[in-house]
C-alpha cells in the first residue's frame, strides 16, 4: 500500500480566525478559501466525538472533490489503547471506527489518532497495552472494509502520553495502512526545545528512515505549530509570531527538501491555521527552485 506523490502538501487543521472574520461559518465553505489560499488540504476534527451526518460529510467532501483539497480526520481526544479498563478500551477501537466512517464519507484518506496515556501504569506494560489494541483494531478495521484507510498515530507533547517518535515508529510497524504522524511541536516539547537546526530534524528523520523505511517516511502525516510548554511538556498552541518556544519551520524546510520529503503537513498555530500554513508552503517552494 502505497501513496505516490511527488510534492510535499500544506493546509490548516480546523478553521481559523481569518475565516470567521470574512464570515464563513460552515465547513462545506472551507475547501474554496483553502483554494483560493493556494494550500491543499484541510483537516477535519472529531476532538469531542464524531458528530457529523454522512449527508453533511459527503457534501463537504464534494466540495473538497471540486476544489481538489485533501480532507484528513482527528479522531477524538478521549481515545486511550493503553487503558487498563477494558471499556474504556473498546470504546477507543469504536471511536477511531467511527471516525474512519466519516472519513469514508469525505472521501479522505488519512486518520490521525493520540495512542494513550500511561496513567500509573509503567512505561513499559502501558505502550505494551497499546500496542496489542492497535493489532486489535487494525483487524476490526478490516473486517469493517475500512482497512484501505490509513490510520496515523500521533507522537505526543507530555512526558505521561504515549506517542514518543520511537514508539509511534513501532505503532507504525503493525500494518501497511499504519502511517506516523509526527507533530513536531510536540517532539519540541518533550525535547525542552531541542528542535533548532536541521540536524536536529535530520536526526529525527534518520530515525525513520532506519525504522520505518522510504515509503512511510517520505509520506508522513505531519503536524506543525510553536508550542509553549513547561518541565511536564506541552501547555498550549501559540502562533508562528512566537519568538521563545519554537520549533521554527524554516529548517525543517531544509530537510524536507535535502530529503526529497512528500509529507501532509498540517498547521495548528492557534487562529492562524490558514496563514501560517502559506508560510510553510513559501517556504518550502522557495527552496525548491
Amino acid at each position: 500500500m502505497e501513496l505516490k506523490k511527488n510534492y510535499a502538501l500544506f493546509g490548516p487543521s480546523g478553521s481559523d480566525d481569518e475565516f470567521a472574520a470574512e464570515g464563513h461559518t460552515a465547513t462545506i465553505e472551507m475547501p474554496k478559501w483553502i483554494k483560493d489560499r493556494g494550500l491543499d488540504l484541510f483537516e477535519y476534527s472529531f476532538g469531542r466525538g464524531v458528530r457529523i451526518s454522512k449527508e453533511t460529510a459527503k457534501a463537504i467532501g464534494s466540495e473538497a472533490d471540486k476544489y481538489q483539497i485533501e480532507i484528513s480526520v482527528h479522531a477524538p481526544y478521549f481515545i486511550n489503547f493503553a487503558s487498563v479498563e477494558p471499556e474504556k478500551a473498546e470504546n477507543s477501537i469504536r471511536y477511531l471506527t467511527e471516525s474512519l466512517q466519516a472519513l469514508r464519507w469525505f472521501g479522505g484518506k488519512r486518520c490521525v489518532f493520540h495512542p494513550g496515556s500511561e496513567g500509573k501504569q509503567p512505561r513499559s506494560e502501558a505502550f505494551a497495552r497499546t500496542k496489542d489494541m492497535v493489532e486489535k483494531t487494525v483487524e476490526i478495521i478490516d473486517s469493517l472494509g475500512l482497512g484501505d484507510l490509513y490510520i496515523c498515530p500521533e507522537t505526543m507533547g507530555k512526558f505521561s502520553q504515549i506517542g514518543t517518535v520511537d514508539e509511534v515508529i513501532e505503532l507504525s510497524k503493525i500494518s501497511d495502512n499504519i502511517y506516523p504522524c509526527v507533530d513536531f511541536g510536540h517532539v519540541n516539547c518533550v525535547l525542552g526545545g531541542g528542535l533548532k537546526t536541521t540536524d536536529d530534524f535530520q536526526r529525527i528523520i534518520d530515525k525513520m528512515f532506519d525504522g520505518l523505511g522510504e515509503e512511510k517516511t517520505k509520506n508522513m502525516h505531519v503536524h506543525f505549530s510553536k508550542i509553549m510548554y513547561t518541565a511536564k511538556g506541552e501547555v498550549k498552541h501559540l502562533t508562528f509570531e512566537d519568538t521563545i518556544y519554537g520549533p521554527e519551520f524554516e529548517p525543517f524546510a531544509e530537510v524536507i527538501v535535502n530529503n526529497g520529503l512528500t509529507p501532509h503537513i498540517l498547521s495548528e498555530s492557534a487562529g492562524t491555521q490558514g496563514k501560517d500554513s502559506f508560510f510553510m508552503k513559501k517556504c518550502y517552494l522557495d527552496l525548491l527552485k
